[in-house]
C-alpha cells in the first residue's frame, strides 16, 4: 500500500481560502489524500496568535485541538510582532514556519512514498527537487493563480484547489 505524507502550510492555505472565498474542511482534506493509502504522517504548520490576544488564542486552541483529533500533528510557534522604524507606522506580524516544514519533509522522508504539500511557495522548489531525486512522488496543492510555473514544473503533479473544492469545502450549517 502506498504510504502518503500530508504537509500543510497553514499560512499559505489561510490566504488561499481568503482569496477563493470558501473554507477548507481539514477532515475532508485528510480523508481525500489518505483514503486507500497508508497515512505515514500529516502535519499542519501554523503560527499562533500573540499570547496577549486571549480571544484569538482561545479560538486557535479549539482549531488546534480539532486538527489533532482528525489526525494532524500541529507544529506551531507564536507570531512575532515587529515594529518598524516609524513608531506611527504599521506593525509587521511574522510567523513563518517554512524551515520547520522543510525539516519535517526531510526527517520523515523514509516514512512516505508520496508527499502532498499544500502550499505554493516557490521557496519549496529545492526540497521538492530533492525529494523527487530520491524517488518520492510529490503533489503540490494550491491556487493556480498564485502558484509559480517553476514550482508546478518540479512536482509530479499539481492540484488546483478549485478542482477539488467539491470534495474538500467546508459546508456551512
Amino acid at each position: 500500500m502506498q504510504r502518503v505524507g500530508l504537509f500543510v502550510d497553514g499560512a499559505n492555505m489561510f490566504y488561499a481560502q481568503r482569496d477563493n472565498h470558501w473554507h477548507i474542511d481539514w477532515r475532508l482534506v485528510f480523508h481525500f489524500f489518505t483514503d486507500n493509502k497508508e497515512k505515514a504522517c500529516a502535519y499542519y504548520f501554523t503560527a499562533t496568535p500573540p499570547v496577549g490576544d486571549s480571544e484569538r488564542v482561545t479560538k486557535y486552541r479549539r482549531f488546534k485541538t480539532a486538527l489533532q483529533s482528525i489526525g494532524y500533528s500541529v507544529v506551531d510557534k507564536e507570531v512575532r510582532v515587529i515594529k518598524g522604524d516609524d513608531p506611527a507606522g504599521p506593525l509587521k506580524v511574522k510567523g513563518n514556519l517554512d524551515i520547520e516544514l522543510v525539516f519535517r519533509l526531510l526527517t520523515e522522508a523514509n516514512t512516505y512514498d508520496e508527499v502532498v504539500l499544500m502550499g505554493c511557495d516557490s521557496d519549496y522548489i529545492p526540497i521538492i527537487t530533492h525529494l523527487r531525486a530520491i524517488g518520492k512522488v510529490v503533489s503540490i496543492v494550491g491556487r493556480r493563480g498564485s502558484t509559480s510555473n517553476d514550482l508546478i514544473n518540479v512536482a509530479n503533479r499539481f492540484i488546483d484547489l478549485d478542482t477539488i473544492r467539491p470534495r474538500i469545502e467546508r459546508k456551512r450549517g
